[in-house]
């Protein structure tokens, strides 16, 4: 034993508890070979994908319920609100045509939009510590088609939706980097 109470074989001291050295990945893949063990954590990557999918499930549902409270808006409180817009539009020289049936509609298909994305971005953050190949492209996929509807938007001239696809695209690539593919077994 050495005077100073450390183990004579463990030169660098970072023996654990059980006198097993940690293992070191082969030849700098650390983080990708550890993500292919069965008990490995979720890496950094995914985790952060799961983070941004939980965070967009429930402002997609947060939204949906505003939708619909919306809805439940008695027809004389809507129709004077309508009336508000129109006259504002008409100040600044704009003609509104919007009746409170056609608002009605808009309201529920943005609920059901909404709703949808954000029930189906929780369900999919949810299973995403599972590692099974479906989940991977569940999320992929998800993303993938979010991210065509926000370039569409963004072609359309909605500047707004420049910022979602910038994390919807980060989404793709961390799930295809290599310690995303590793984790699904994928490498």
């Amino acid at each position: 034993m050495s005077p100073s109470g450390q183990d004579p074989h463990d030169f660098d001291g970072e023996r654990s508890a059980g006198g097993v050295p940690p293992q070191r990945g082969l030849f700098g893949f650390g983080p990708h070979l550890d993500a292919l063990r069965p008990d490995a954590p979720p890496p950094r990557k995914v985790a952060v994908v799961r983070t941004l999918m939980f965070i967009g499930g429930s402002c997609g549902l947060a939204l949906a319920a505003l939708f619909l409270m919306g809805l439940a808006m008695p027809a004389e409180t809507l129709n004077e609100a309508l009336q508000d817009q129109v006259d504002m539009a008409a100040e600044q020289g704009v003609e509104l045509v919007v009746t409170a049936d056609v608002m009605r509609s808009l309201m529920g298909v943005l609920a059901l939009v909404t709703g949808a994305y954000g029930l189906l971005s929780t369900l999919l953050a949810a299973r995403i510590p599972r590692r099974t190949v479906g989940v991977f492209w569940g999320v992929v996929l998800f993303q993938v088609a979010a991210g065509l509807l926000l370039l569409w938007n963004l072609l359309g001239g909605e500047g707004f939706s420049l910022v979602p696809l910038g994390f919807t695209a980060t989404m793709v690539a961390f799930m295809f980097s290599r310690e995303g593919r590793a984790y699904y077994g994928l490498l």
